[in-house]
């Protein structure tokens, strides 16, 4: 009897086992000019990659040589409940204009749910990495690089109008905040302007190296109790933006950044003013860090805007963690 117990257990977990390991695989899809991206993901579902997945940089000579991508992402979620496991590969955007992973637009009231993203690497070498609703900026100044060729008066009205948009459509308070609860875990992320990027509440980034170049920043999330921790966070290049940061929160009261190895690799007015931007968010929490190629941990760019700070190092460059082998702080 306690043989066919011990057998019928075993049985079970197998199959749950196989159950477990099945996924659907990411496809490619390939449009009219033959540009490559990947097919959408519109049910729930566990997704993985195959392989390693690019999408090359696309020529028309007759045209005057490279061209921007069709798709602004190589990957776009348009469901919830969505588990990716990359399995160690890597999903790459090296087309012109493409970014990797996106789901909805951030003048969605209502945004998916639930997205995980996991086990493996992803590029994009012009755009951001993971964005899931997030807006373009924060404060009046973060809108100063989006327009061009017009006059100083005519960019002001733009800067005006393009806040004065932002903060009309977002929740009024951090506790309005609908409860998204991504998780991005052991991923290696390398992109320009935003290495992920949300709007929601209670989302998850740990285990991760992420790094970007000439961006606004590694991290940047709209929303109230977000965790953040066990990360290699990586700033090079000249700040985009006046608030640019390896960090940047919005609304994102009680928000946990522990344990995260923040590095800044740029120099002189090319850096950011600190390693966090805070903005509109209060008694976030901050502990355990070590900070690299700064010595300004948090500026608050607004008088609502609080940190609770413990045990956080400043370090010289030369102790820097290697951002080489498994993602994450090891």
């Amino acid at each position: 009897m306690k043989n066919s117990h011990r057998r019928f257990v075993l049985l079970w977990s197998l199959a749950n086992t196989t159950l477990a390991q099945e996924c659907i695989p990411i496809e490619k899809w390939k449009n009219s000019q033959s540009m490559i991206s990947a097919q959408k993901i519109t049910q729930a579902g566990q997704y993985c990659l195959t392989h390693d997945f690019t999408a090359p940089r696309f020529y028309i000579f007759a045209e005057g040589g490279e061209k921007t991508a069709h798709e602004p992402e190589i990957l776009k979620i348009q469901a919830s409940n969505v588990f990716i496991d990359l399995h160690g590969f890597t999903l790459y955007a090296d087309n012109m204009g493409m970014g990797g992973v996106s789901s909805g637009y951030w003048k969605d009231t209502i945004a998916n749910q639930n997205i995980t993203i996991r086990n493996g690497t992803l590029k994009s070498r012009t755009r951001q990495g993971i964005d899931f609703n997030r807006p373009n900026g924060s404060i009046f100044t973060d809108f100063y690089y989006s327009v061009g060729g017009v006059t100083k008066e005519e960019l002001l009205e733009s800067q005006k109008n393009n806040l004065r948009e932002t903060l009309g459509i977002l929740p009024k308070s951090a506790d309005a905040y609908q409860k998204t609860e991504h998780l991005v875990e052991r991923m290696k992320i390398e992109s320009k302007l935003v290495g992920i990027g949300m709007k929601g509440a209670s989302n998850i980034i740990r285990n991760s190296t992420i790094e970007i170049t000439n961006g606004h920043a590694a991290i940047y999330l709209f929303g109230p109790n977000q965790l953040i921790e066990n990360n290699i966070i990586i700033f090079k290049g000249k700040a985009a933006v006046e608030s640019a940061a390896a960090i940047k929160l919005h609304q994102a009261d009680g928000t946990i950044i522990r344990n995260n190895d923040i590095i800044i690799e740029s120099k002189w007015d090319d850096a950011p003013k600190a390693a966090i931007s805070l903005i509109d968010s209060k008694d976030v929490v901050i502990e355990n860090n070590r900070i690299y190629g700064i010595d300004i941990l948090v500026k608050n760019w607004d008088e609502k805007s609080s940190s609770i700070e413990k045990n956080n190092e400043f370090r010289s460059m030369f102790r820097r963690p290697l951002a080489i082998g498994e993602p994450g702080v090891h």
